[in-house]
């Protein structure tokens, strides 16, 4: 079987058009995608239930930023319907609880024309949806009465395919009826709602997703190895999962992991569609070409105005798409790698999120043997510094640096990175000197970190820094005078250049601003870069901001100024397992910043990279303990073994 790529989430970003087989997961079909392709991001845009098979629209790398776009998409199903016997789940996996008449092929057709437009439809109380901050899928397994409210959906089109009539072995009938509906609209519902219409009761069979938007289920990987979707085949499906029902097999000893075929591991590769202009036509996006002499202020979230891009015209040979994302457009680079979303609002543009150009890293001189080899970012502590451990070769070229608390790593601190990076082109090694906690978090006023410092040691890495300095910000250390703090670092490091915002202060006090570095730097040969503010909506980019935004749930404006998700860390966390999908968390007072206790939308970051949907609680307990607790969602349930670990949830905005 050939050897998975290297994992790397940045490198594989594409759409994955995927044919999950019935009885598999949508979790388990991530898993195969993901290992097949050697990326740790993967996302989907809609699941399907496990006894479901059919189209699953994946999204890898970067891309994962579209879900929202393509989950938005109209679909299209068959479903072989079952009338006359009614299960619990409305599928074949449920309880019976109800038999009725077999309903003919014309009283059907008749009634499905009553089912167009847009129809009040109530969801089954077996699905995700919440009632009171529970699934309600749970509550009813709890034994608690669930009554869902009946929300619009949109039913553009039905039709009868195939009919089988009940005879003397079989008293039910069946239907293999196509739909194409808008997001939101349960199958199992209608065909429960066109059964109740015939004076009957029904359930689903067996279901196909055979369309999401623009997206086929021909075009997709593993399509071959799904059977033809017959009502014969769909009666096997509902007595296989019936008999699974009726007779479970046993939970194995230790959960075995499965390997895809090398057969299977190959269409999934081949399938991989880059993100082109023309698939955003396809989408229903209009799309612009960033210029060139634009890109760095695109990607350090500078303001945007029109001059910055040049509107690309669909060409004939593309089809027109019929949704239309008026507002939204998609961005490329000048060689037509993908850059990024921006929104046009009434009066300006914004960022939707932005995409940097994949760079290959270079590699480093390994302090002065004269090979090159590439290595991960180099940390240092204080202490390390200023006992002579920083690599004489580098000292000897020279450092471009920048000093601060970096919490958050913004946009700001992203233009101030950008400076520093622009130390390469001179031959000096670059890098970051920051502190493991700012010396605010000493007062009783601190509301937390915006990052960890291993998400900010990890972030620093990937923007390509190599080297960065971690200072144990004590309150003795804090009465170092800012010159000499300075000087130490041309002493210790070579510090040839360094980036600092106009009103940056350092040492007691703050004794060292801008105007007397600019004066040291000419009797100690450095260069000062001075930057200007990043600004968002009207106001100064600021981890102080971010982190208000945070406390209050406004995770659309921490996103906005930390140009990505807001991600709380768990790795080395205290994580309880109540049971399963559910686990709980002990918050430590005056380490991350999180919201205000409440319920919470969010994707779990497993080790490797993957994300999957849960919900998120956070709440003080009996004892005034403030606790969090998070639940997987639909079929992740059962999905995740006991052993594995989490390494960060992402709050949605």
């Amino acid at each position: 079987m050939p050897k998975p790529k290297s994992k790397n989430s940045e490198s594989v970003s594409g759409v994955m058009l995927y044919a999950k087989a019935p009885g598999l997961t949508s979790f388990s079909s991530l898993w195969s995608i993901k290992h097949a392709l050697g990326t740790g991001k993967v996302g989907h845009t809609g699941t399907l239930d496990s006894f479901a098979e059919g189209l699953l629209v994946v999204l890898s790398g970067n891309l994962t930023h579209l879900v929202p776009h393509i989950t938005s998409f109209k679909k299209t199903y068959q479903a072989v319907v079952c009338f006359g016997v009614e299960t619990d789940t409305l599928d074949p996996g449920g309880r019976i609880i109800g038999k009725g008449d077999a309903p003919d092929r014309e009283s059907i057709e008749r009634v499905l024309e009553k089912f167009k437009g847009a129809v009040l439809q109530v969801p089954p109380v077996y699905s995700a949806l919440h009632v009171d901050g529970k699934r309600a899928s749970d509550a009813v397994r709890d034994g608690h009465q669930v009554k869902l409210e009946p929300r619009q959906v949109f039913i553009y089109g039905n039709r009868l395919l195939d009919y089988r009539p009940a005879d003397e072995n079989d008293p039910c009938s069946y239907a293999l009826i196509e739909v194409t509906c808008s997001k939101g609209t349960y199958i199992r519902a209608l065909a429960r709602d066109i059964a109740s219409e015939l004076g009957s009761v029904a359930h689903l069979s067996a279901l196909r997703r055979t369309r999401v938007g623009p997206f086929s289920l021909e075009d997709a990987a593993c399509y071959g190895s799904l059977s033809e979707f017959t009502i014969e085949n769909g009666i096997r499906n509902d007595r296989f999962f019936a008999e699974l029902r009726d007779n479970p097999p046993p939970l194995p000893a230790e959960r075995k992991k499965v390997t895809d075929s090398e057969e299977t591991v190959n269409d999934i590769r081949s399938h991989l569609l880059k993100f082109t202009e023309s698939l955003a036509f396809t989408c229903g996006l209009k799309v612009d070409e960033l210029k060139p002499e634009f890109e760095r202020p695109f990607n350090n979230g500078r303001p945007l105005h029109g001059s910055m891009f040049r509107r690309i015209v669909k060409p004939e040979e593309v089809e027109t798409s019929e949704y239309d994302f008026e507002n939204e457009i998609a961005v490329f680079y000048e060689d037509g790698s993908f850059a990024g979303m921006i929104v046009k609002g009434d009066f300006r543009l914004s960022y939707g999120f932005v995409v940097p150009r994949q760079i290959e890293k270079k590699s480093v001189s390994d302090c002065g043997d004269g090979s090159k080899k590439k290595s991960a970012m180099r940390v240092f502590s204080w202490k390390q510094i200023s006992e002579g451990e920083f690599p004489s070769e580098w000292r000897k070229r020279g450092t471009s640096l920048a000093v601060g608390s970096f919490d958050g790593m913004h946009l700001g601190h992203r233009a101030l990175v950008d400076a520093v990076l622009l130390g390469k082109k001179e031959g000096l090694v670059t890098g970051l000197v920051t502190f493991n906690a700012p010396y605010r978090s000493f007062s009783g006023s601190w509301g937390g970190d915006v990052l960890t410092l291993r998400q900010k040691i990890r972030e620093m890495e990937s923007l390509g820094l190599d080297f960065a300095v971690v200072i144990d910000f004590s309150p003795e250390f804090v009465k170092m005078d800012g010159h000499s703090f300075i000087s130490s670092l041309v002493d210790f490091c070579g510090m040839k250049a360094i980036s600092e915002g106009r009103d940056f202060r350092c040492g007691y006090k703050g004794s060292m601003n801008m105007d007397k570095m600019e004066s040291l730097g000419k009797e100690s040969g450095f260069t000062v870069r001075k930057l200007c503010d990043v600004i968002y909506r009207g106001e100064r980019v600021s981890s102080s901001r971010i982190r208000t935004s945070v406390a209050e749930g406004d995770f659309s404006s921490a996103e906005g100024m930390l140009g990505r998700s807001f991600v709380y860390d768990l790795c080395g966390a205290s994580i309880d397992r109540l049971s399963e999908g559910r686990y709980s968390v002990s918050l430590v007072e005056g380490g991350q910043v999180l919201p205000r206790d409440g319920s919470f939308s969010v994707s779990l970051i497993l080790d490797g990279g993957s994300e999957i949907p849960a919900e998120c609680r956070i709440f003080r307990d009996e004892n005034a303990v403030r606790r969090l607790e998070f639940n997987l969602l639909g079929d992740m349930i059962g999905c995740v073994p006991p052993e594995l670990s989490f390494d960060g949830m992402v709050f949605k905005a």
